[in-house]
């Protein structure tokens, strides 16, 4: 008997130990998974920030502007439209960069001159002159954007920039007007072996890309009966080859300190500045860099600067010569670096330096206005019915069945209906904020209704009870103690519907809110777009500059989601009962 109930207690205990370690696991694969998702989470917003942060700063030109009457008022009448039609504010800004370079037009810099501040740069500048036509003819200080290629040069978005001084250097300038930079003790060894170990590493991944190519290439031209896209890609293939092949034979091998070292437009450049000037090696050794002029010097050339680029000419949109003009008006002053307070207070632009997110902001407010004013009226009085009022039949059942249907609809197919309802039968304003705010609200009601019933059917039925035995009416029951106490649950449910119809994208796509949108809009009628949609459209663009705009937009958006959430978790804290 003992025996037995010795084993029976071992069995009990080892039972017990197992379900112990089975809920020891458990919590640690819990806890396991809510890390996971707390590191997935800060990795996704790290990566956020890291892509965003060449939008948190932009370059500006600011220079002296000599507003020239003949250029800005030709007509000589100082009328608001006259200056803003004829004037050439292009051309007064690029005579006051001259000025600066005025070997521009002899070294061939001009056109990369002209092209250093954005397209439509000069459109700021050309609003206020027009407002204040007594400054024609004289010189005012002018804050312009730089070409958003510039500016992400700057900012070392095409490649790090590693400046290094180098004393004692001569310059020699030879007989054919090239320069050639030589220093007595040998101070360019630095330079060369970075620009080796830059090409060393490009050569690896060029030889690696050359076998991958040559490897298909053979698979292509071995494959029977080819068909004319196989014909296509084989010559494609081979176009690329040929180019990898001269790269590597050229530079595979680069390892001899003694040598020199011939630099082209495929591999990390190496600029020179110096005397207002830039030149560009084409020849390196430890004592000697022969130069080609980039831009011409019109000053001694003294306190010498060597800057390595840290990727080819021919790999960046922004030539050598436009990336010198940019590192000399920095460093002569005429270039600062502020925060970006472009993003937050322009509309869209087709040039990145340019954009900003005003006018999605507002029309999102907008569009949540019309979504809030509809969604929340009409989905608390339709959850207060069916939840307090609506006899429980067949109808109710199916109206409720429905109403949990229509919460699990993809939201392109609100777009679709609004498309064709309200956009074609009803002939409303395209890309409307009134229009996106009825198709949102239209998908958020099912949303409320089942937070609204949720929140209602959380108060006590003693409230009830106690309301109807003092006298009060069904009505009065309802809506002087039922409601005041589910109201936090109702507010906390539809501020979370309200944050998840502004992240909505595809049923805004469907009713026009893609379309670009250059001026704020001032009313519900006016044509708009919202965040979502700006990012879908940003992030289509092709320049580079745009993938940080795009980043910064996802902010902004990410910004106001969390607002929302905050703003929704701060009622609930602060009205919720607890029973």
């Amino acid at each position: 008997m003992t025996d037995k109930t010795l084993s029976s207690k071992e069995i009990i205990q080892s039972r017990l130990k197992g379900r112990y370690n089975a809920e020891m696991r458990f919590k640690a694969f819990g806890i396991g998974m809510v890390i996971v998702a707390i590191i997935a989470c800060l990795v996704l917003l790290v990566s956020i920030f890291i892509q965003a942060s060449p939008s948190f700063t932009e370059s500006r030109l600011k220079i002296d502007v000599n507003l020239d009457a003949a250029k800005i008022d030709p007509l000589g009448q100082r009328q608001i439209a006259d200056i803003r039609a004829q004037g050439d504010f292009n051309g007064v800004i690029v005579d006051s960069l001259v000025k600066h370079f005025p070997n521009a037009e002899n070294d061939g810099s001009i056109d990369d001159l002209m092209e250093m501040v954005a397209n439509i740069a000069a459109n700021p500048l050309a609003i206020y002159v027009s407002k204040h036509p007594d400054l024609v003819g004289k010189t005012i200080k002018a804050d312009l954007a730089l070409n958003d290629d510039v500016d992400m040069f700057l900012k070392g978005g095409f490649g790090k920039l590693e400046r290094t001084n180098v004393s004692n250097i001569t310059v020699n300038q030879l007989p054919d007007g090239s320069y050639q930079f030589t220093s007595s003790q040998e101070g360019f060894g630095g330079v060369k072996t970075q620009i080796v170990g830059l090409i060393s590493q490009t050569f690896a991944q060029k030889k690696n890309l050359l076998a991958i190519k040559q490897a298909k290439l053979k698979t292509l031209q071995e494959a029977k009966d080819k068909t004319p896209e196989q014909n296509v890609e084989i010559s494609q293939i081979e176009g690329e080859t040929s180019e990898l092949e001269s790269f590597v034979n050229n530079f595979g091998a680069v390892t001899s300190s003694n040598s020199d070292l011939s630099l082209s437009d495929n591999v990390p450049s190496v600029l020179i500045l110096g005397g207002n000037g830039a030149f560009k090696a084409t020849n390196l050794n430890e004592g000697k860099i022969d130069t080609r002029t980039l831009v011409a010097p019109n000053a001694p050339i003294k306190d010498i600067k060597i800057v390595v680029v840290n990727s080819a000419e021919d790999t960046r949109p922004l030539g050598d010569r436009a990336a010198s003009l940019g590192l000399l008006m920095k460093d002569s002053g005429l270039v600062k670096i502020r925060p970006n307070i472009t993003l937050l207070t322009r509309s869209d632009s087709n040039d990145p330096e340019m954009s900003g997110v005003l006018s999605a902001i507002i029309g999102s407010l907008f569009t949540l206005l019309v979504t809030f004013v509809i969604a929340v009226p009409v989905g608390v009085m339709a959850a207060i019915y069916l939840e307090e009022f609506a006899p429980k039949n067949w109808l109710t059942d199916l109206i409720e069945v429905n109403i949990n249907n229509l919460a699990a609809v993809p939201s392109i197919v609100f777009g679709l209906l609004g498309f064709s309802v309200f956009l074609h039968f009803f002939q409303m304003p395209r890309s409307a904020p009134v229009v996106g705010g009825i198709v949102l609200s239209l998908m958020s009601l099912p949303v409320v209704i089942i937070a609204s019933r949720a929140a209602l059917k959380a108060v006590p039925p003693s409230i009830r009870e106690a309301a109807l035995g003092v006298g009060a009416s069904k009505v009065q029951a309802v809506f002087h103690h039922v409601l005041p106490l589910a109201m936090p649950g109702i507010m906390t449910g539809s501020i979370l519907a309200m944050a998840h119809a502004l992240g909505e994208t595809a049923p805004l796509l469907m009713i026009g809110m893609v379309a670009f949108i250059a001026d704020i809009p001032k009313s519900l009628s006016d044509a708009a777009t919202v965040l979502p949609v700006e990012v879908f459209m940003w992030a289509g663009r092709p320049e580079r500059a745009w993938d940080a705009r795009t980043s910064s937009a996802i902010i902004v958006l990410l910004i106001f989601m969390l607002i929302m959430n905050a703003v929704a978790i701060f009622l609930r804290r602060k009205f919720e009962r607890r029973w």
